[in-house]
């Protein structure tokens, strides 16, 4: 049984602020939930909407879900809130997220256990330059820091993305792949300007250029582009990864866990794109250390070898672990042993709200 839920919600100031066609954030928005049961035990997940525009929940209405589904969620055992709480994924992808993971931690699901010989996994760099810091410093610092693949932005302008990613691949000069995300931000013609005006040397794929009803679009560009396409904001679930596998529309599916709502949902994904021979990315740059944990972990089980975007953790001022994921060559690295540990302090310091029930 549950014994206690602690909800928060979480401002997390950024480095450097981060931005996209979509707009630009300079904090982290992540409401949490940690779950207790009867035994000690302790289940936590989170959710950290991004700009309006990637997803239709607001930090608002995740808030206010997770605080009237606590009272009823705290009168149930676990596999009856699990069943209860994914009866509504499909409409509240993230807010279901933060207690979905959090049950999934307490009933002991492999995919989100934490190997005793730890864990090495590639992540993507990305190419952001702060302010004062050149095009060519920050590229050559990202390349010093041991990543394999660097993402740029795009979607601003056609005509100085076309010329941007062009100084990009020379100042690269191959020793990084390149990813390319569009956010969503070209029509269908703008989309075939750019896939024909930049060499696809050194490029690994063009992420989500169009809108994410715009399927007949993107079965039409993938026959054409020589960038390799991959669809991000169009994946909710399962049902949208077998229409991008039977229309064969894109080469690369990013899963996310708060779009996927649990570990195993993520999981089934991952397994139903392979069927269609797709290939697999993981990783979620808006989101804190217990997002980037899970996703770190669910690639891990799943056997994902491309470099991940979870890299969110990298990016609040803040960790809100005691021990905070550790970053090396390239890689996020959790050590052998590892026992991740909320830091308490640093998330009471920075909530604006909170919400604790337990019987």
């Amino acid at each position: 049984m549950i014994k206690k839920i602690a909800l928060y919600d979480l401002r997390l100031p950024l480095v450097v602020p981060y931005g996209n066609s979509l707009g630009v954030l300079k904090e982290f928005t992540t409401i949490i939930a940690i779950l207790t049961d009867e035994n000690g035990n302790e289940g936590i997940g989170e959710a950290t909407p991004a700009q309006p525009g990637y997803q239709e929940e607001s930090p608002e209405s995740i808030w206010e879900f997770v605080r009237k589904k606590a009272p009823i969620v705290l009168e149930m055992d676990l596999d009856e809130a699990y069943s209860y709480i994914h009866g509504f994924k499909d409409k509240f992808p993230f807010a279901t997220t933060t207690y979905l993971t959090a049950l999934e931690e307490l009933k002991g699901e492999s995919v989100l256990q934490i190997p005793e010989e730890g864990v090495r996994f590639p992540l993507v760099g990305i190419i952001n330059p702060p302010a004062g810091e050149s095009l060519e410093e920050h590229i050559e610092k990202r390349i010093a820091e041991g990543y394999k693949s660097l993402k740029l932005k795009i979607g601003f302008e056609l005509e100085k993305d076309i010329q941007k990613v062009r100084k990009v691949q020379d100042l690269v000069a191959g020793r990084a792949l390149l990813r390319l995300d569009a956010n969503q931000a070209y029509s269908y013609d703008e989309a075939i300007s750019f896939v024909n005006s930049v060499s696809p040397d050194g490029i690994e794929l063009l992420e989500q250029p169009l809108k994410t009803d715009r399927w007949d679009d993107m079965q039409r560009l993938a026959k054409v582009s020589p960038l390799p396409l991959m669809l991000d904001e169009s994946i909710f679930n399962i049902n949208d990864v077998i229409k991008a596998g039977e229309l064969e529309c894109a080469r690369y599916i990013k899963f996310k866990l708060m779009k996927s709502a649990s570990a195993l949902n993520m999981k089934k994904e991952i397994e139903t794109a392979r069927k269609y021979n797709i290939e697999i990315l993981v990783g979620n740059g808006v989101a804190s250390d217990i997002g980037c944990l899970h996703e770190t972990l669910i690639g891990n089980f799943c056997g994902v070898t491309a470099a991940g975007e979870q890299n969110g953790y990298l990016k609040p001022k803040v960790s809100i672990f005691k021990d905070k994921l550790q970053f090396s060559q390239g890689d996020m690295v959790i050590p052998a042993g590892y026992k991740r540990e909320l830091d308490l302090d640093v998330i009471e310091e920075y909530s604006r709200d909170s919400f604790i029930i337990e019987k």
